[in-house]
């Protein structure tokens, strides 16, 4: 456990964009002048030109000569669509991920083509609109490994002797690598561990009274399939949850500390939406449906995980 809670620290101290983003990234810039240069940082460049830029959250300036005339543009930086919807699902819950990307500001961006209209004259660099979103296809045989954090973790259990036992909480960590045997359709095995941490972000945490601690460390075989920019998944599941009731400091009565384990077979659901090739977010649902361990018996239990999940592509 305190491994596991080790990485979720790691990896809590990043974000979306200090993940998927380079430093740098091309830009396109194009003008109505005829024979004109654009100077960025100290280098000059031909129109229409690509030019590797630097992620900030200050404005870029870009300087056009043409003719006799030399004009200084400035264009605007902002949060990219990406960091933006992470930062829109995640900052409620864990706010220093906004702090990462501002101060790493890997999540901004000027656009990805800027156009410097001479007729303008308050010197603003145009953002021109980006073409439409095209759904997410992959070739056959691609392979790619996958790293998620399940951010928020539901709990069903049946600890024997205990009854139904339901909780809620925060943070794990898995992996997995996934194949496609068609374009749309792909196999993946994962693994992964989950727990039910009080908070939405990592900080140490004392408690004298009651804890209720919900733990799962599944492996999941699963059949996907891509449509257009969602996901869905099914197949198997085999789980080995564990559920620990600890009395703490102020157990006057001397009560035993609950500790019970159970090793599980049943299916595994997903379904994510894809932002782009790299950053997803989604479900993962395992319900069991038979428990091997303490005792093999027909039994309900299951876990519900709302992740984060970015892909690495090793062969496209």
């Amino acid at each position: 456990m305190k491994k596991l809670l080790a990485v979720i620290v790691l990896l809590s101290l990043t974000s979306c964009a200090t993940i998927t983003n380079k430093r740098t990234y091309p830009l396109k810039v194009n003008t109505n002048a005829q024979n004109a240069t654009v100077k960025i940082y100290d280098s000059i460049y031909t129109t229409p030109a690509e030019v590797k830029v630097k992620r900030s959250i200050k404005p870029l300036e870009i300087t056009l000569n043409y003719d006799t005339i030399s004009r200084v543009y400035k264009a605007k930086s902002r949060l990219t669509s990406k960091a933006y919807a992470f930062n829109l699902i995640v900052t409620p819950l864990y706010p220093e991920s906004l702090l990462v990307d501002v101060v790493s500001q890997k999540g901004f961006y000027y656009g990805n083509e800027l156009f410097l209209d001479i007729n303008d004259t308050l010197g603003k660099a145009i953002k021109l609109p980006q073409r439409k979103k095209r759904d997410i296809t992959w070739n056959k045989n691609s392979i790619n490994i996958d790293i998620s954090i399940p951010y928020v973790n539901g709990f069903l259990f049946q600890p024997e002797g205990e009854g139904i036992q339901i909780g809620l909480g925060f943070f794990g960590i898995s992996t997995g690598v996934e194949y496609f045997y068609k374009n749309n359709k792909f196999v993946k095995l994962n693994v992964g561990g989950i727990t039910n941490f009080d908070l939405p972000f990592p900080v140490p945490i004392t408690n004298d009274g009651d804890v209720e601690t919900f733990t799962s460390v599944y492996t999941t075989l699963t059949d996907n399939y891509q449509l257009k920019r969602f996901s869905l998944g099914y197949g198997l599941s085999y789980t080995d949850n564990r559920w620990l009731y600890n009395y703490g400091d102020d157990n006057y009565t001397n009560e035993k500390n609950k500790n019970e384990k159970s090793k599980n077979i049943g299916l595994s659901l997903n379904a994510y939406y894809d932002f782009g090739k790299t950053f997803h977010v989604g479900f993962i649902y395992n319900p069991t449906l038979v428990s091997v361990y303490p005792q093999t018996e027909l039994l309900y239990q299951h876990t519900i995980s709302f992740e984060i999940l970015w892909k690495i592509r090793i062969k496209k």
